[in-house]
């Protein structure tokens, strides 16, 4: 007969209390014999007698009183899957099950993960609300957010991507360039609704229509920087899309999609502080200088990348969607230096 005993590896002091931190792994002792180590067993019980078991109790606290958040999370997620089936022209049983279709299973999914994104900003501040309160107001905002989030795709799909037919294009040609193209768009949207539902308001309801007016200022801001991107590329990105179903082309744009949401969030952040007028100046004039810096590295980050070949030719001639991946992942990673520091100034 075995029994399960604990071994100690390493004794760690902590230097601020004085407590010991023990490492342990279980092991397997023959029952009636003497568990070895009966000296550090001894100081784990120490360690559990003088454990600030107060501060676990408060952790778990923390934890529990946060579940009934995420479960209205949860569903405005659900929500955010039905508006989507709903709202959009596919068969989502037949394009998932009957017939998978990689094309739209990247559409949705990314949907879906903006959606995430968006909503995770309505936790910002709702620990500081009584339960039924903060699960209340996190359920309309979710509800806003969806609506935001769905307004932005159909937005994006008319002015930044509206050159071709999208339902065609995924429905019935697979086509996973738009695909990538409609799921850089959905992070990129949910991403700025992110950051616009972390600003300062005074009242709940001017908080949903500082939501509103601050999302509006990034989503023109990002329809302005895909036009300019579009201007800079050698290629024509809607034709080789659409026609060439040129996959790595739909990695590229998607990915510029996503790092440019990612820097016009940065210029949303904690937005609020001033008076309306001011601060939707100040976050206009942000968005624009963080688009402006993402465009303007855009050619610099590619020929760092491949000096020693031509990033336009490989994703136009080749369709190269293993330099495209490779180039959108720099793309995210640039924009996150870039809104590190395109933020506005702490308020005096």
């Amino acid at each position: 007969m075995l029994k399960i005993t604990p071994t100690i590896l390493a004794a760690v002091p902590d230097g601020d209390n004085g407590k010991i931190g023990l490492i342990l792994e279980l092991c397997e002792t023959p029952a009636g014999r003497q568990t070895p180590f009966p000296a550090e067993r001894a100081s784990l019980r120490r360690f559990v007698k003088t454990m600030d078991w107060n501060t676990a109790i408060r952790i778990l606290h923390h934890i529990g009183s946060g579940i009934p958040l995420f479960l209205a999370a949860i569903a405005a997620l659900v929500l955010a899957r039905f508006v989507f089936v709903r709202t959009t022209s596919f068969t989502a049983d037949a394009e998932l099950f009957d017939n998978p279709n990689p094309a739209y299973a990247i559409a949705f999914g990314g949907f879906l993960l903006g959606a995430g994104l968006a909503l995770s900003g309505t936790f910002f501040g709702g620990r500081e609300e009584d339960g039924l309160d903060a699960v209340a107001k996190l359920l309309v905002e979710g509800a806003l957010v969806v609506a935001l989030l769905r307004l932005s795709v159909l937005i994006n799909d008319h002015f930044i991507l509206g050159s071709f037919c999208i339902t065609k294009e995924i429905s019935e040609d697979r086509n996973l360039g738009v695909g990538f193209c409609v799921a850089g768009s959905s992070l990129a949207c949910g991403v700025i609704l992110n950051g616009a539902m972390t600003g300062y308001s005074r009242g709940f309801a001017q908080g949903l229509r500082d939501t509103i007016l601050f999302w509006l200022v990034a989503q023109l801001a990002l329809t302005l920087a895909c036009a300019i991107y579009r201007k800079t590329m050698r290629y024509d990105v809607h034709r080789l899309i659409e026609y060439d179903d040129n996959t790595a082309v739909g990695v590229g744009f998607g990915g510029f999609l996503v790092g440019m949401g990612i820097v016009l969030r940065s210029a949303l952040l904690h937005s609020g502080a001033g008076s309306l007028g001011s601060e939707l100046v100040i976050s206009g004039f942000l968005a624009l200088l963080a688009a402006a810096l993402l465009v303007s590295v855009n050619k610099l980050v590619l020929w760092l990348l491949f000096p020693r070949a031509d990033y336009e030719d490989e994703v136009e001639l080749n369709g190269n969607a293993a330099v495209a991946i490779v180039a959108a992942g720099a793309m995210i990673a640039a924009a996150l230096f870039l809104a590190s520091i395109v933020q506005r100034l702490p308020p005096q």
